[in-house]
């Protein structure tokens, strides 16, 4: 018997894998084996402690399930070769890009952006270090979704998938950098700043003379805007407490400044406020030779949604689990400091 990790149990899966599996499962995979039992349910929570309940399941085709803890979704439509990934012996999972086409068909447009972003990001959850962050290579890109998406015709959720895209960003390094970008770069339709063609650290190579004033061969802006040479850095409060790192993060902008950008900061409070943001994105518009202009009908409304979202995608994890790791995370800090 074998478990196929479907839509929100694989995404969950993925929020705090360091890497994609590098096994590529035969679409044959799905099959009628896949259909799960208790055995198999119990060995996956062994596996996967992190994973929400119901698990959900891909199977060939739907059938009344028993079983409390799972949530069977059939499909026998036709997958190309590497829709599927081995994690471990018995258990598969949707690969990042089929992943997004799945949660295309249960999540809202904002919700299933933000998720993409996450796909697409430099980060796992980590809830057992103090950042909650881990670093990793993206699952997967903007570009290599849109590539599977042309190849699956006919799917459902493939006409939301796809307008999410559009907005999808590359190479986020945290949840708050992923929400910075919406709540700047979607458009007012969307409770966005329409603040478009942003890059989000993506290295740049400095003058000689800002290398000397980083004592770094390359910079990284947090949020860049080629056009108009703004960096808007986000100055996380876990993150640069530190003397160490505040004397990075001053070093990075003088010589940012020295090669002619602006920079903007960004604090976890002002990234809360809707009004505090409003004035970022009209510095920025200011910078690019633009006006905010919000031609758009309730966009107050539209806003309050965007901001309903949450920065963390703990909602997907267990509530036990994110806990105990935590917890863990505590302990590990007091006897740090004890000792």
């Amino acid at each position: 018997m074998r478990v196929a990790l479907y839509g929100e149990s694989a995404f969950a899966y993925y929020l705090v894998a360091g890497d994609a599996p590098s096994a590529v499962a035969p679409p044959s995979v799905l099959d009628k084996s896949c259909y799960p039992t208790q055995a198999t349910l119990d060995y996956v929570s062994e596996l996967m402690p992190y994973l929400t309940r119901p698990v959900h399941c891909l199977v060939p085709k739907w059938e009344r399930c028993t079983l409390d803890d799972v949530h069977l979704h059939g499909s026998s439509y036709p997958y190309r070769s590497g829709s599927f990934l081995r994690i471990d012996h018995g258990v598969i999972v949707s690969c990042p890009e089929l992943c997004f086409l799945q949660l295309a068909q249960s999540l809202d447009l904002l919700p299933l952006i933000q998720a993409g972003c996450f796909l697409c990001g430099t980060f796992g959850l980590d809830p057992s270090v103090p950042s909650g962050l881990m670093g990793r290579t993206p699952l997967t890109s903007p570009r290599r979704i849109g590539a599977y998406l042309e190849r699956c015709p006919g799917h459902d959720g493939l006409a939301r998938a796809r307008e999410a895209l559009r907005f999808v960003c590359a190479e986020a390094a945290s949840p708050p950098e992923v929400f910075m970008r919406l709540v700047l770069g979607l458009p007012a339709r969307l409770g966005g700043f329409g603040l478009s063609g942003s890059v989000m650290n993506r290295r740049i190579k400095p003058s000689k003379r800002a290398k000397a004033l980083a004592g770094r061969e390359s910079l990284v802006p947090d949020l860049y805007l080629p056009d108009c040479k703004l960096d808007i850095e986000f100055d996380s409060n876990a993150e640069h407490l530190t003397a160490r790192q505040a004397t990075l993060d001053a070093t990075k902008r003088m010589a940012l400044e020295s090669d002619g950008l602006k920079v903007i900061t960004v604090t976890t409070s002002q990234l809360a406020s809707a009004s505090a943001m409003r004035h970022v994105a009209q510095e920025a518009h200011a910078r690019r030779g633009t006006r905010l202009r919000l031609r758009c009908k309730n966009f107050a409304l539209r806003q309050k949604r965007l901001y309903q979202l949450r920065w963390s995608m703990d909602d997907y994890l267990d509530e036990g689990w994110v806990a105990a790791q935590r917890s863990c995370c505590r302990s590990s800090a007091l006897n740090a400091e004890v000792f």
